[in-house]
């Protein structure tokens, strides 16, 4: 599998299941996500700075996701990932929000309610399976 698979796939969504488990208790949270070309193997999402969630986040980063189509995406394309690992960003919101606001629609609304208690999370690929959509042809992309 090649790049190409993964960019079919991240331009159909901008959400995923992010899957966590502390102390034998799995939880899945929607994040939207974004994507700079530059960094092909680093996905990013962002945080309410005082969640429960960042707890989670440091004290066990391995994770598990999935992403969620945008509606009316027609074929289920998806792509998917195990033991991805988690991590607080040197980015900020600032050096993302361009992304977001071309990636997820209605987001300049996020940033105007919450934008000043968003803290950025990276998630580093290693293997990724993809699968484009019905009939394409599906694979692991290795970073």
């Amino acid at each position: 599998m090649d790049i190409a698979g993964f960019k079919q796939v991240k331009a159909t969504t901008n959400k995923i299941a992010l899957s966590t488990a502390v102390n034998n208790e799995a939880d899945v949270k929607i994040v939207n996500i974004v994507w700079r070309e530059e960094q092909p193997n680093t996905l990013y999402f962002s945080s309410v700075k005082d969640s429960p969630a960042l707890a989670v986040y440091d004290q066990d980063p391995d994770v598990a996701f999935i992403t969620v189509p945008n509606d009316g995406t027609a074929g289920n394309p998806y792509m998917r990932a195990q033991h991805v690992q988690l991590k607080r960003s040197t980015l900020t919101m600032q050096d993302l929000l361009p992304l977001y606001l071309d990636t997820v629609p209605n987001y300049q609304k996020v940033w105007d309610m919450i934008g000043s208690k968003l803290v950025v999370f990276e998630l580093k690929l290693k293997d990724v399976f993809v699968d484009p959509g019905l009939g394409q042809g599906k694979g692991t992309l290795r970073f």
